[in-house]
C-alpha cells in the first residue's frame, strides 16, 4: 500500500526556485554569448579556428537552452502536482461531509 506525504508549499517553492534558476542561467548564457562574440571578432580572429570556435559555442549554447526547457517542464510539473494533490484532498474531504 502506498503512502503519501505532500507539502504543497514546498513543491511550489521548489518550482519557483527552478524557474528562478532557469532565468539566472539564461542571463549568464546571454552574457557569455556576447563575450564570445566579442572574442571571435576582436581578440581571437583566425582564418578558420575562430569561426569553428564560434560555431562550437553556438551549438553548446543551443544545447544548454534546450536543457533549460527541461527545468521549465519540471517546475510546471511541480506546480500542477501540488494543485492536483490539493484538489483531490479537498474532494475527498467534501465526500466525507455528505
Amino acid at each position: 500500500m502506498a503512502n503519501v506525504s505532500v507539502s504543497y508549499q514546498e513543491m511550489q517553492d521548489q518550482a519557483t526556485k527552478l524557474n528562478n534558476g532557469r532565468v539566472d542561467i539564461e542571463s549568464q548564457l546571454s552574457a557569455l554569448k556576447t563575450q564570445i562574440e566579442g572574442l571571435v571578432t576582436g581578440g581571437f580572429v583566425t582564418d578558420s579556428a575562430s569561426d569553428q570556435f564560434r560555431t562550437s559555442y553556438e551549438e553548446f549554447n543551443s544545447g544548454v537552452s534546450k536543457a533549460l526547457e527541461g527545468l521549465d517542464g519540471m517546475a510546471t510539473y511541480l506546480n500542477k502536482a501540488a494543485e492536483t494533490f490539493a484538489d483531490v484532498d479537498t474532494q475527498l474531504a467534501s465526500a466525507l461531509k455528505g
